[in-house]
């Protein structure tokens, strides 16, 4: 049923559980997982100081992600972009085909979520699968 499942983590307890819900239906389908983690766009004036930093940060948290979801006994590859992040999501998702997209959301309510905008909301409405 689902080949690929991409597993969008920005650090917080949200996104860690959906990584193990993902995991865990991976284990029962059989498919393989992506961890991806969006650095966002950064000004130029900063960009050349911190986008290495963060890349490096990005990547630990991905390494220390997938070594948690070892339980699960899954095929686990991580990604890190750059770009506004419900964009970025998605365009992975359709460039490289995935089959479902397991996303934590942060409780936003209705009002804080309209002004603040919400990832997961753009995700769910823009993406080419579930």
């Amino acid at each position: 049923m689902y080949k690929k499942i991409l597993i969008p983590i920005d650090g917080s307890s949200k996104s860690l559980l959906a990584a193990c819900h993902g995991a865990e239906l991976a284990s029962r389908f059989g498919s393989s997982v992506t961890l991806v983690h969006i650095i966002p766009v950064l000004p130029l004036d900063v960009r050349g100081m911190v986008i290495n930093r963060f890349r490096s940060e990005a990547k630990e948290l991905l390494k220390k992600v997938a070594g948690d979801l070892d339980r699960f006994n899954v095929s686990i590859d991580i990604k890190v972009n750059t770009g506004k992040t419900a964009e970025s999501i998605c365009r992975i998702a359709r460039k490289h085909k995935y089959d479902l997209i397991v996303i934590g959301s942060r409780g936003l309510s209705e009002v804080k979520g309209y002004l603040l905008g919400s990832v997961s909301n753009a995700v769910t409405m823009h993406a080419p699968c579930p």
